[in-house]
């Protein structure tokens, strides 16, 4: 009798243990976040898609820091969107081993849309009633128009969203954009981290696009 005594009371023990780690891994258990970095370094967002040896890297941060953050933000000197926008929608393009030029980027341009503007480098795409950056994704985040025919193996797209646009659309306008960019050039398209932009993250972009228009309704 002593033992079932014992035995129900071990099982019982387990059952109970079972249940309080299940509990535990449901409410304390550590959850996926999903999400977009909401200040975007622009370092990272232009660092080179291959890594070059530390001694070079150390040399190069010096005087590229500047000029990365420079040309930054000089395609985003709109005064409103730099004090509303506390998020930056980025899209990747990666053409792998082959080269986009900077003249076939415009061609590009001049096929499928009329309404961007050439910067010097890099271009402005308007949508209804903004814009998105289109820029070199390498170092220093521009082309170099003094180079005849300058090329690139990545491009990125930046949409900085300001009060009082519709960014949930200018948002799907740019993944439109996007898809036809990269089939047009044979592009690879990627998420801010580059990792492979999927339907589920484009889902979660335009959430943070509907809830950057609510909380600056206007």
């Amino acid at each position: 009798m002593m033992i079932n005594e014992l035995i129900v009371l071990v099982f019982g023990l387990v059952i109970a243990v079972t249940i309080l780690l299940m509990f535990r891994r449901i409410f304390f258990g550590k959850r996926a976040n999903l999400k977009i970095n909401k200040k975007v370094n622009s370092r990272e967002l232009f660092e080179p898609l291959d890594n070059e040896p530390a001694e070079f890297q150390d040399d190069n941060v010096s005087r590229e820091e500047e000029t990365i953050q420079n040309s930054f933000n000089e395609s985003h000197n709109n005064t409103e969107a730099s004090e509303t926008s506390e998020s930056l929608f980025v899209i990747n393009l990666e053409s792998g081993e082959n080269k986009i030029s900077y003249n076939e980027l415009i061609s590009f341009l001049e096929e499928v849309s009329s309404n961007y503007s050439n910067e010097g480098g890099w271009f402005r795409v308007f949508s209804d009633d903004h814009f998105f950056s289109l820029v070199n994704g390498l170092n220093p985040g521009k082309f170099d128009t003094s180079i005849e025919d300058d090329e690139t193996s990545a491009l990125t797209l930046i949409l900085s969203p300001i009060s009082g646009a519709n960014t949930i659309s200018n948002f799907h306008q740019m993944v439109t954009f996007a898809e036809l960019l990269a089939s047009k050039l044979n592009l690879n398209l990627y998420d801010s981290d580059r990792n492979p932009l999927t339907q589920q993250m484009i889902d979660h972009y335009s959430h943070l696009a509907e809830d950057f228009d609510l909380r600056n309704f206007a």
